[in-house]
């Protein structure tokens, strides 16, 4: 095999092995911004699946429960309104526990309820105390009930999630840079040699340096096309697993989040391949070999 293939072997590894490692960085970069981008969306559906259940009284006229179905319908803290009757909340009770339960009581001890699901921005204690002490109110309603500590548990949580999400990004962003320099100065270090014989016979700084930042640029570009396509890749999985969360979320936000990502490739790789290329321009020749 001769010196010239030998060569462009080691090379095509060396590039290689900037776009393997510079992708995987960016794949997990792109899929910590997407969380970071919707963490609210996130944190609003798991809000939005509380739900607040209203029992009627059973002399409760038709009337009545009709019209509070239509209030609460065009109440601005609810997302869904479903009336469920005593005789739906039996099955569903019995198909639950696998055995009519009506068949040793002798009746039905369940009422008819609506289930309230609400938006998630009036997903708190406050406001749902509040709510349902003025719901108690109406001589129709015997009870309200909804998961209190949960709720509070929900909260908590949500707020530590995102502060722990705010620093675990700021930690893995030095990290993907510490990493990517790093790949990209161990690529250059192999070319040292080459850097130094054009010096010898009397290139400019500017002109020897050029084309590595062009050649780390577009090997930039490359890392992202692949990071962001094993991302979509990811999500269209996302989607297939469970299609009741909105994964794509907002147009503006996967723009913005692809953007990101190309736009940060390419600085690293240029300023990384930059201060490298400068570091073995200032080196001597004896320091070299």
């Amino acid at each position: 095999m001769s010196a010239t293939r030998i060569y462009k072997r080691r090379l095509l590894t060396s590039y290689l092995s900037v776009v393997s490692s510079t992708a995987l960085v960016l794949f997990v970069l792109s899929v910590l911004g997407f969380v970071l981008l919707n963490s609210q969306s996130i944190a609003n559906y798991f809000k939005e699946q509380v739900t607040m259940t209203v029992f009627l009284d059973d002399e409760t006229k038709e009337m009545e429960r009709e019209q509070l179905t239509t209030t609460m319908r065009l109440a601005p803290f609810t997302k869904s309104v479903r009336f469920v009757s005593k005789e739906t909340a039996a099955a569903e009770h019995s198909a639950t526990i696998g055995e009519d339960f009506m068949d040793f009581l002798g009746y039905n001890p369940l009422q008819d309820a609506l289930d309230i699901g609400l938006k998630a921005e009036f997903v708190t204690t406050e406001v749902l105390d509040s709510l349902s002490d003025v719901m108690e109110q109406k001589p129709f309603i015997s009870e309200v009930l909804y998961d209190r500590p949960l709720i509070v548990l929900l909260n908590q949580n949500i707020e530590r999630f995102g502060f722990w999400l705010l620093v675990c990004s700021a930690v893995f962003v030095t990290i993907a840079l510490l990493l990517i320099n790093h790949s990209i100065k161990l690529s250059i270090y192999s070319k040292r040699l080459v850097i130094q014989t054009m010096l010898l016979v009397g290139a400019r700084k500017g002109f020897i340096r050029r084309p590595f930042l062009w050649r780390y640029m577009l090997l930039g570009i490359i890392s992202a096309a692949l990071a962001l396509a094993g991302f979509a890749g990811l999500l269209r999985f996302l989607v297939r697993l469970a299609p009741q969360v909105d994964w794509w979320g907002s147009v503006e936000n996967i723009a913005l989040l692809s953007a990101g990502i190309l736009l940060c490739s390419v600085l690293i790789s240029a300023i990384s391949a930059f201060f490298a290329t400068q570091r073995h321009l200032k080196l001597t020749y004896d320091i070299v070999y």
